[in-house]
């Protein structure tokens, strides 16, 4: 829908649908010798591959440095050596990048020092180039002088191949001995990169963890497939795929699950039918397909008039209900962002941000109950060898507890504030901020259980929690557990293996899981499970349970 109201709006158009590609030679011309280039980059961007390019186009050679404990001394010796090095270009001056600087804020005002030593020379080549995440240890002057660019992982498969196909150069894509094999398993490579980093916005159904593949990956592959190509007659298709799935891509991959996934999606793109076959389809509505043979422009151009802008699910093995994950993040941000730019003065009801506030602050309050009462917990439940259960609540008290006191204590400092009795400190503020919006403030969530739930949802939800919990101190153990309502739920499982194992004396770590959905023939839930727990609260995502 967004995107159909920008492509209508005359001021705008197509061409605001599309990312922006970085331009490293206009951001060039705009810098000066005595002033850094800063590159901000989020999680999975990359811009050495542009800037290793880039300083290849201009003759001149570039030092990389990653910062961290102790490079900075390595950094001011680097920059004052550049200085003096005349480049293949003719003129004086290398380059040098300092990577991932906001790991090093302790260096960056001596290296504002430095660059404030440097003398202004507008024939100088010499740059300084800084790559970083957001960060708020940067000294100002850096900032102020220096010219910024940000660097953004593309978004959709049309976006990621045409930026792996711009990273490649015409020499190392006409080098290989075996054109059509390469260049048909390239686009494999490509492709398959492109479906691994755009798994990641349909959440825990594309992959159980996020992964942050970097450009890297990519490039590591690519040099791989040509030297196999070139020192094998026939296509190791089964070193390749080690290679990329269990070495380059997969050595991130930490989930036994994940591994095998990534694994089975390569065999998708390096087989024998990507070479054999003119125009291989990619997926089953044969959208997606190998084109034909060309130069790397060729390649470039198909991406561009061929993949379509909307990803379709199909190529991701998926159903198409699981973009529903998709969209609902997507526009979550998009409404996270419109929230945020809303004026703060009044409400639509047209009280000020601070009554609005207050109300809300004292609605919560009353909602909740009063706090767990641990010392209770530990005399009607001791901690016994046969029951770990009484483990279990002790440490679920401890956690909800903790929680509770952030909760009530971060509230009640709201309230004196807006009463101008105590500091609104920055913590505080994103906390009101967070409240007036109807999310859950970042304070909270730190120290919270898992929840993707808004504010008065979780609120109501937080108060089931403690009912549950309360009502395992008052009335015993519950005969039936509700097994999302736990605050860490792997403590849980541990205290069932451990009173199964203690029970039947077998060491736990030879312990399984078995699982039955009830039927309430077979069982009687008004009774304790004899072996095990009887539980209820379990989602499924991505399938449904057929009851017959």
């Amino acid at each position: 829908m967004i995107q159909k109201i920008v492509k209508k709006q005359p001021e705008l158009g197509k061409a605001y649908l599309l990312p922006p590609q970085s331009d490293l030679n206009a951001l060039y011309a705009d810098t000066k010798n005595n002033a850094a280039i800063i590159i901000v980059i989020s999680p999975g961007a990359d811009p050495m591959t542009e800037i290793d390019a880039f300083s290849a186009l201009r003759k001149i050679a570039v030092k990389s440095l990653s910062l961290g404990r102790g490079q900075g001394k390595k950094a001011m010796d680097a920059i004052r050596e550049a200085q003096g090095i005349p480049a293949k270009a003719g003129t004086m001056g290398t380059w040098v990048v300092l990577q991932n600087c906001h790991l090093a804020p302790s260096f960056m005002p001596q290296l504002d020092a430095l660059i404030e030593e440097i003398k202004y020379d507008e024939n100088a080549s010499f740059r300084i180039w800084m790559t970083t995440e957001p960060s708020d240890k940067f000294p100002v002057t850096i900032v102020q002088n220096g010219t910024k660019m940000t660097s953004e992982p593309p978004k959709g498969i049309q976006q990621n191949c045409k930026k792996s196909y711009r990273a490649i150069s015409d020499r190392e894509f006409e080098t290989c001995t075996k054109p059509v094999a390469f260049r048909r398993l390239l686009w494999g490579l490509c492709f398959f990169n492109a479906v691994i980093l755009e798994r990641r916005k349909f959440g825990p159904l594309g992959w159980n963890k996020a992964y942050e593949f970097s450009a890297s990956d990519l490039s590591i592959s690519t040099k791989q497939l040509t030297q196999f190509l070139d020192f094998y007659d026939e296509i190791p298709f089964s070193a390749l795929c080690y290679m990329v799935a269990e070495a380059n891509y997969g050595g991130r991959v930490t989930d036994p699950q994940d591994r095998r996934c990534i694994s089975t999606l390569l065999e998708d793109y390096y087989c024998v039918d990507m070479i054999n076959e003119e125009n291989h389809k990619l997926s089953p509505s044969g959208t997606y397909f190998v084109p034909s043979d060309g130069s790397r422009q060729d390649y470039i151009e198909f991406i561009e008039e061929n993949l379509p802008l909307n990803d379709l699910t199909e190529v991701f093995g998926l159903h198409d209900n699981a973009d529903i994950t998709s969209a609902i993040n997507s526009t979550d941000t998009i409404l996270a962002t419109a929230l945020s730019l809303q004026p703060r003065a009044t409400s639509s009801s047209g009280k000020t941000q601070d009554e609005v506030l207050a109300e809300t602050c004292q609605g919560i309050l009353e909602k909740l109950p009063p706090m767990l009462d641990f010392e209770k917990a530990k005399k009607k439940h001791p901690v016994k060898y046969e029951e770990s259960m009484n483990t279990v609540l002790h440490q679920e008290i401890l956690r909800f507890n903790k929680l509770f006191e952030i909760i009530v204590g971060s509230l009640k400092n709201i309230l004196l504030a807006i009463k101008g009795e105590v500091v609104m400190s920055s913590d505080l503020e994103e906390v009101g901020n967070s409240l007036f919006d109807n999310r859950i403030p970042a304070l909270w969530a730190k120290r919270s259980y898992p929840s993707l739930k808004p504010l008065a949802s979780y609120i109501v939800d937080f108060v089931d929690r403690l009912v549950f919990i309360t009502t395992w101190i008052d009335e015993g153990k519950p005969v039936n557990f509700w097994v999302s309502g736990f605050f860490f739920t792997q403590s849980f499982l541990t205290g069932l293996k451990q009173n199964y194992a203690r029970r039947y004396t077998i060491a736990i770590d030879l312990i399984g899981w078995d699982y039955e959905v009830m039927e309430d023939a077979k069982f009687d839930r008004t009774k304790e499970a004899p072996d095990g727990a009887y539980i209820w609260g379990l989602f499924i995502e991505g399938c449904r349970w057929d009851v017959e």
